[in-house]
Parts: structure tokens; C-alpha cells; sequence
């Protein structure tokens, strides 16, 4: 009986959320996306799927923790022309590390933005 409350539970919160994210006694972690997931459970593991796509099968025993998160677990932000003030000092590296030139028209790639405030990775399409 529990289980079923536990299972309706989720769906509810996934419905509000974009991943769940699972912590393992180890450290690490694992998410998956919440849109359309179901969790089962079978032979001491936690299966979570969406449709007939296994998404992370964990052991029950490893599992530490499990939360919901609206935050992209990438990292990658995305940033529009509005998001960086003019006045704001920008500098902006690639995957290498390499400082790229100020007025660079940027190709198509990872870059990491650095300004006096934050720093970010973005995905230029």
C-alpha cells in the first residue's frame, strides 16, 4: 500500500519539475528527465522509464537520495542579448581554455562566459 502512495506521490511532483536526480552512497549522481517517468521496482532495484526507454536502473541499496529539480543538470545556460548588460565586463573562453578575442563573431560551440559577477557555460546553435 505504501508503494502506491509513494508511486502516486511522484507523479504528482513530476509533473512540477523537469528531472529527478538520484544521489548514490558513493557521491554520485544520477537524472533522468521527469517528463513521462515512471518508477518501478524489481529484484533490489529502482527502474526509472519513459514508454519502453529504460532511463537508470539503480540499486536500492546504493540509493541515497532522491529530489526534483527545475535546474538543467548540464550547466549550460542559455543567454540571450538582453541577459549581459553593455556596461558589463565579458570575457569569453572556449572548451580549450583559450580567451577568445573581444568582437569575435562566435561559431557554432561551448564557450564559457566569464563577467564581475557569474560565470557560465553556454551552447552557441
Amino acid at each position: 500500500m505504501t508503494l502506491l502512495l509513494f508511486a502516486g506521490t511522484l507523479s504528482l511532483g513530476a509533473a512540477q519539475y523537469d528531472y529527478l536526480v538520484f544521489t548514490l552512497t558513493d557521491g554520485t549522481t544520477k537524472t533522468v528527465a521527469a517528463a513521462n517517468l515512471t518508477i518501478s521496482f524489481s529484484d533490489g532495484n529502482l527502474i526509472a522509464a519513459s514508454g519502453s526507454e529504460t532511463l537508470a536502473t539503480l540499486p536500492l541499496a546504493q540509493l541515497m537520495q532522491m529530489e526534483f529539480s527545475t535546474d538543467d543538470p548540464t550547466g549550460i545556460t542559455t543567454l540571450s542579448t538582453n541577459t549581459l548588460t553593455t556596461d558589463e565586463a565579458t570575457i569569453i573562453y572556449d572548451m580549450n581554455g583559450r580567451q577568445i578575442p573581444a568582437g569575435t563573431s562566435l561559431r557554432s560551440g561551448m564557450y564559457i562566459v566569464k563577467t564581475k559577477s557569474r560565470t557560465v557555460k553556454v551552447y552557441i546553435k
